[in-house]
């Protein structure tokens, strides 16, 4: 059960959704989480390089988030910081969401999962910096 589940986990992680949909090209942070993971697929392995991609999310998204601002005027400025403390309030409580879910599920399975859900949310965050940026870039 335990190795159907985590299997299962790890097809929804890096399968894309048809064989023959066209995959999008991968981020080189995916790559490197792919990568890591490819080297310790154990529980611990899994959650130690998905923790490590959300650290490195975070990084992509402090440096989108600099180069943006840099990029707007004053108004822009004021509500891109606003909209990012706002953000990291978000992020904060989703954070706890998340692991008071996953603390009440039996499995060990759940730990790099936990880690997944946690790490997306920063994921998200860079790439919608990184959509506003190349539109402030085509102006």
């Amino acid at each position: 059960m335990l190795n159907r589940a985590l299997t299962l986990f790890l097809l929804v992680l890096f399968v894309p959704a048809s064989s023959h949909a066209q995959e999008p090209k991968k981020h080189p942070i995916d790559k490197a989480l792919e990568a890591c993971i490819e080297k310790d697929s154990s529980t611990a392995g899994m959650t130690n390089c998905t923790y490590k991609a959300q650290e490195m999310w975070d990084k992509e998204l402090n440096r989108v988030y600099n180069v943006l601002a840099a990029r707007l005027d004053a108004e822009g400025k004021r509500a891109l910081k606003a909209t990012q403390v706002e953000w990291i309030k978000y992020r904060d409580t989703e954070h706890k969401l998340i692991a008071a879910i996953f603390s009440r599920m039996e499995g060990t399975m759940y730990i790099p999962m936990r880690a997944a859900d946690q790490m997306e949310i920063v994921k998200q965050r860079a790439q919608g910096l990184k959509e506003y940026l190349e539109l402030v870039k085509e102006q």
